[in-house]
């Protein structure tokens, strides 16, 4: 493998990565073309896949390559693998040759079919988050990652990582943004119809909300969408959420 980049000139290139892209899926998958890059030497290439799982089951997949992105998806197939296993418990997975692995039979013979002979997963340090990733090196190669080669990756992961932290943490925040104004737009056509029955019906608001209730259960819909409806129906049009 070639020598490790200086740790301050992967932190720096890890974080343009992160203020080139829109979002923390398009961000991962040119760290992983990044990684490949950083990680492959002219003794042989080095395919990357990156795995981040959040909320405990979803799987953000992202890989170098689209021979990397079919192995990833091999493993995503078994439900288990080198890098499921490296992200999920947080620990080094080398496998040196996997003609005589004897962990994920399955999965060794059909990433064997596909030329790969060595794999090497370490894990991400996502301090203080839910989220949990890990990096999976794929080589052609049997006993590609030799003990130098171990190091030089963990030294590369473990700068990387800062980048990636943030990258999780502005995606959290985007998200709970999203939920927060979602909220806010059903809270607020929900007032708009209560409302609406209100004046119709020249009844009370726990009476207006119940018979929305009532409705929704019915019809077995969301209370928005009943909601909505009532609105629409008394000519409301769509109901807007307004910050002053």
């Amino acid at each position: 493998m070639q020598e490790a980049s200086t740790p301050s000139l992967v932190i720096e290139n890890v974080q343009d990565l992160l203020l080139d892209t829109q979002d923390v899926e398009d961000f991962l998958n040119e760290l992983a073309r990044y990684s490949a890059q950083n990680l492959s030497s002219p003794r042989g290439e080095v395919l990357c896949g990156i795995t981040l799982l959040r909320h405990r089951t979803a799987a953000t997949v992202a890989s170098s390559s689209e021979r990397a992105r079919l192995l990833d998806e091999i493993q995503y197939g078994y439900k288990d693998g080198p890098c499921l296993k490296c992200a999920r418990e947080g620990v080094i997975v080398h496998v040196p040759d996997f003609k005589t692995e004897t962990m994920w039979p399955e999965y060794c013979e059909a990433v064997l079919n596909h030329g790969i002979r060595s794999v090497l997963a370490i894990p991400f340090e996502l301090s203080g988050q839910e989220a949990k990733a890990g990096i999976n090196l794929y080589s052609d190669r049997p006993n590609a990652f030799d003990a130098s080669a171990v190091e030089h990756a963990i030294s590369y992961v473990a700068q990387a990582s800062k980048g990636l932290s943030l990258a999780v943490r502005l995606a959290q925040h985007s998200e709970a943004a999203a939920n927060l104004k979602a909220a806010l737009d059903s809270r607020t056509v929900i007032d708009t119809a209560v409302g609406i029955i209100i004046a119709q019906n020249r009844c009370s608001q726990d009476e207006a909300i119940e018979l929305i209730k009532s409705a929704s259960s019915t019809r077995n819909v969301k209370l928005r969408e009943v909601a909505a409806a009532i609105v629409e129906s008394a000519g409301g049009g769509p109901v807007k959420t307004h910050f002053i």
